[in-house]
């Protein structure tokens, strides 16, 4: 059977506005049903079948075998023939999330089902789990593909994008991937749009954290940061611990909570050569290194 073109869902959500679902390739294909009512979100997976391929099971196909049996379509979306067997449904609470050991800024919780793109054959505990992505390649800084293709050796088809730990739900993203739009259904306020890549999604939503101008003072060189849309226009609705870090030298602070989306440390060069070079680096707990300083000793 051909698969043709993949699909990626992605869910984003604006307050006072439907929450947007985006749709581009990613996927092997399979049925999907979406829906959120309040803070619960539930979907479901079910098979498909190419409409050439369905009719009469009594019947030789011409490119061998027999026909799907049509008695078992439920539903035709587009020329995909949707059965029941083999379906597989989940619902999660996101207002539960806020109490997950790994909730935080920038977040990204993974969604796994037995369908999909290098998922089926995977451990059945892999799907009760909704890990949060840079947690679990802190470490390693592994981008996403590479985790999922030589650690989980499983892709999810789904992802739970936080921007901020005090967002309300309805600023959070959601992201499913799929095969293709016409097998998508949705109940709930949702509305669909296109886009290209989950991980486009994650760069253009999620915010990071930028240095701003430094100011040298009696008590060393004050570091300032702020946090940022991907576009670099500021945030100052919503607040953050910020983590720094730096390869030599003092730190006063190393976990800074913004004010009205900003914040600063003090950073001396006490005891260091005149022309060493030190990189400071500032992100949020799970995912650091949003950006670097360089600082030169006089």
């Amino acid at each position: 059977m051909e698969l043709g073109t993949t699909a990626i869902a992605i869910a984003t959500a604006a307050k006072g506005e439907n929450m947007k679902l985006h749709l581009t390739t990613k996927n092997t294909p399979f049925a999907l049903d979406v829906t959120l009512d309040g803070s619960v979100l539930s979907f479901r997976v079910r098979n498909v079948m190419q409409r050439d391929f369905v009719g009469d099971p009594t019947q030789d196909h011409d490119s061998g075998g027999k026909f799907f049996d049509e008695s078992l379509i439920t539903e035709w979306r587009g020329d995909w023939g949707v059965f029941d067997e083999g379906a597989y449904q989940r619902s999660l609470d996101l207002e539960t999330f806020k109490s997950h050991a790994e909730f935080g800024d920038h977040a990204s919780f993974m969604l796994y089902a037995p369908k999909g793109w290098a998922s089926e054959g995977a451990r059945e505990s892999l799907f009760d789990h909704t890990p949060n992505l840079y947690v679990a390649t802190l470490a390693s800084k592994m981008d996403a593909q590479a985790y999922h293709a030589t650690v989980v050796q499983a892709h999810p088809i789904g992802h739970i994008l936080v921007p901020f730990k005090t967002s309300e739900l309805p600023d959070w993203l959601l992201g499913f991937n799929v095969f293709d739009p016409v097998l998508v259904k949705t109940e709930g306020d949702l509305e669909t749009e296109p886009c290209v890549t989950l991980a486009l999604a994650r760069m253009e939503s999620l915010p990071v954290v930028r240095f701003t101008p430094s100011v040298e003072s009696g008590e060393g060189l004050i570091v300032n940061f702020r946090l940022e849309e991907s576009d670099g226009q500021p945030i100052a609705h919503h607040e953050a611990e910020i983590y720094l870090d730096s390869t030599a030298g003092f730190l006063r602070e190393r976990r800074v909570m913004t004010v009205d989306g900003a914040g600063s440390t003090v950073f001396k060069t006490d005891g260091l050569c005149s022309g060493t070079q030190i990189k400071i680096k500032v992100g949020f707990k799970y995912f650091s290194g949003t950006d670097d300083l360089v600082v030169s000793v006089p």
